[in-house]
Formats: C-alpha cells, sequence, structure tokens
C-alpha cells in the first residue's frame, strides 16, 4: 500500500477515516471502509482518533505535519461531493481519478446507478486488492484502468461498457490542481463528448492566487510547499471570479462553486468544531450543455 502511485489516494482515505471515526453526532460524513487502505502506522493513528482524549492529539499530530488547511478542506470537500451527487439525476457515474473513493459502496445513491471507476492501473489494482478482502458488492461497479499518458480515455470507457445515451454525473475530485492546462482541456474535451446525453461535472480546483507569491491565503505556502516536496507540486488554478467564463467556453454551465471554507462553516459550527476548510480550495457543480 505504499507504492508511489497510491501515496495521494492514501492520504485521502486517512482523512476521511479521521472524520469517520467521530461520534455520529459530530461528524460530517461515515466512511467505513476507510481504514482498510491505510498502512498500519496510519490505521493505528486513524484508530486512535476515535479514542475518547486523544482524538485531538491524534489529528492534530496529522495537522502538525500537513498544515491547518489540507484535513479540513478534505472532508469538506467530501461532503460536499457526497450531497452533490446524492442529488443528482443521473443513470452512471464516473469517477475520474478514483483513487480509495468508496462512494460506490457507502453511497445509497450510486447502489443502482452504473459506477465507472478510472484511475491509474497501479493505484486501482490496490484498491481492488482491499475491496475483495472486505468483500464488498462489486456488481454494478466496473473498473477502468487508464494510463492517461497512454491510454484514450473515451476509448477505455467505451471497452468497458460505458453508454452514451445515458445521462451520466463525473466527478473529478482532487486532480486539476496537479496537471497542465493543456491536459485539462483535453479531458473537459473529452467528459463533454461523452455527456452527449446531458448529465453533471463535479470538479474540484484550487484559487489560482494559491500559487503565487505572495498569497492571499495564509496556509498556501505551507500547503504548496508540502505537495512539492511529496513530488506532487500543484501546477494549476482557476479565479474563482473567471471559473464560470472558462467551464462555458468549454460546454458546462456554472450551477454552484464554493470554497471549502464557505462551505464548512455552517457544518462545523452546528457540531461546535473549531475547525474550517480552506478559501483556496473550490469544489464547483455544472451542467453539460450541448447549444
Amino acid at each position: 500500500m505504499d507504492s508511489r502511485a497510491s501515496f495521494t489516494a492514501e492520504t485521502v482515505a486517512l482523512q476521511r477515516a479521521f472524520e469517520s471515526k467521530r461520534p455520529v453526532r459530530s461528524r460530517l460524513f461515515a466512511d467505513p471502509y476507510a481504514d482498510a487502505f491505510l498502512r498500519p502506522t496510519l490505521r493505528t493513528l486513524a484508530a486512535a482518533s476515535g479514542v475518547f482524549g486523544v482524538r485531538r492529539l491524534a489529528s492534530g499530530l496529522y495537522d502538525a505535519v500537513a498544515g491547518p488547511g489540507p484535513r479540513p478542506s478534505a472532508i469538506v470537500r467530501t461532503k460536499v461531493i457526497d450531497d452533490a451527487l446524492t442529488e443528482a439525476d443521473a443513470e452512471q457515474c464516473v469517477l475520474l481519478g478514483a483513487g480509495y473513493d468508496t462512494r460506490a459502496h457507502r453511497l445509497p445513491a450510486l447502489a443502482s446507478k452504473r459506477v465507472f471507476e478510472v484511475d491509474h492501473p497501479l493505484t486501482q489494482a490496490a484498491k481492488r486488492r482491499v475491496i475483495s478482502q472486505l468483500d464488498l458488492n462489486t456488481e454494478h461497479v466496473t473498473y477502468v484502468p487508464v494510463d492517461f499518458e497512454r491510454d484514450d480515455l473515451a476509448e477505455q470507457l467505451a471497452a468497458a461498457g460505458f453508454d452514451r445515451t445515458r445521462e451520466t454525473v463525473f466527478v473529478w475530485e482532487g486532480v486539476t490542481n496537479y496537471l497542465t492546462q493543456e491536459a485539462i482541456d483535453g479531458t473537459l474535451g473529452v467528459i463533454h463528448d461523452l455527456g452527449h446525453a446531458g448529465g453533471t461535472l463535479i470538479v474540484t480546483y484550487v484559487d489560482v492566487r494559491a500559487l503565487a507569491e505572495p498569497s492571499p491565503f495564509p496556509e498556501a505556502r505551507r500547503w504548496v510547499r508540502a505537495v512539492a516536496r511529496a513530488g506532487e507540486p500543484w501546477t494549476f488554478g482557476l479565479h474563482p471570479d473567471e471559473v464560470g467564463a472558462f467551464l462555458a467556453d468549454r460546454g458546462f454551465r456554472l450551477r454552484t462553486d464554493v470554497s471549502t471554507l464557505d462551505a464548512g462553516e455552517p457544518w462545523f459550527a452546528a457540531q461546535h468544531r473549531n475547525e474550517h476548510g480552506s478559501a483556496l480550495y473550490r469544489v464547483a457543480v455544472t451542467e453539460i450543455t450541448h447549444s
């Protein structure tokens, strides 16, 4: 589970595991499978976060290393996307760069949908081993291994049984900030073409001002440097004032665009949690248009 290909996926699984260990009344969601994707040391850390009196120490240790933004932002973006998926009126779901996402198994809204999980073959192989060990139902899930540097996404999905005549919801979470604009434009073009019957794209991005020095976001410098040290630097961002036009030019109508700070504030406040998402990390929900 410590392969280079699955580093980000494991980190996000740990963040979900922390949240899932909280008491029922003080968590935004529950992912009962998240800790199964963790190496033993991280699984122990996640387990400690579920022990009263140790919870703050365990999650605080993670935040001390990662900084104040990543964990609460990941928690909020998960909740935002969960809600958007639950509300989406579509027959199919495509998870792009699925990592160790378990929504196909934990969200009732996806139980009746055909779910296509697209990811790098190495990460996907590691995930499938865990899913097999958990003995989860995968009858509605199709795994589509794609090496984005070599494979054609549309061709691979078509070969896997993707139906272009059905309305589809696409989720592109935690990926765009690691790509070039050329790669983003290419993928958006494929999504737009695949969404011929209409549908929804849920996509995360970072505020481009986080990549500049000085940045208006206090947490930006530490966060940007941390991902760069991990060998996965942020390379792309958008200004929130321009994201609507950017997406419209590529065939998507913006419905909502919210930062994890703004989305998380009422949720955390209602649970009396002194935690905050980040203004630099955002989730956009769009409609695929063909006019």
